[in-house]
């Protein structure tokens, strides 16, 4: 894989951009939307006992769950540590706008893997 990597997913006004980066074996994800920033970052590691993870949000920020998500399926996928750090921040968003930004994630997630795969070397 080349040392970066830039992805960007949107639905309406919401509009998600992954950086990934390689840190020798092991993948650095930065995952920001709207007013972008740092309130969640995720660890996560294959181990014999399955996936581990860690994880630290900041006070009044929600993007934990986005963080550990997607932390946890490249971590079993690549088999390598994964780092995600994630800020998101939409002003009055709905909750039609919540469930975007989750299959967004979701949706950079897999294309990151796939990135990640034809790139390798």
């Amino acid at each position: 894989m080349k040392n970066f990597i830039r992805l960007t997913a949107r639905a309406g006004r919401i509009a998600l951009d992954a950086r990934v980066i390689r840190a020798g074996a092991d993948i650095q994800c930065v995952l920001t939307g709207g007013g972008g920033h740092i309130g969640a970052v995720a660890l996560a590691q294959p181990s014999p006992a399955g996936v581990q993870s860690l994880i630290l949000s900041l006070p009044g920020h929600r993007e934990d769950e986005l963080a550990l998500r997607m932390a946890l399926v490249m971590a079993k996928t690549l088999n390598h540590a994964i780092c995600v750090s994630a800020g998101i921040h939409f002003d009055n968003i709905t909750r039609e706008e919540i469930a975007a930004v989750l299959r967004l994630t979701d949706e950079l997630t897999e294309r990151c893997l796939k990135s990640i795969s034809r790139r390798k070397g």
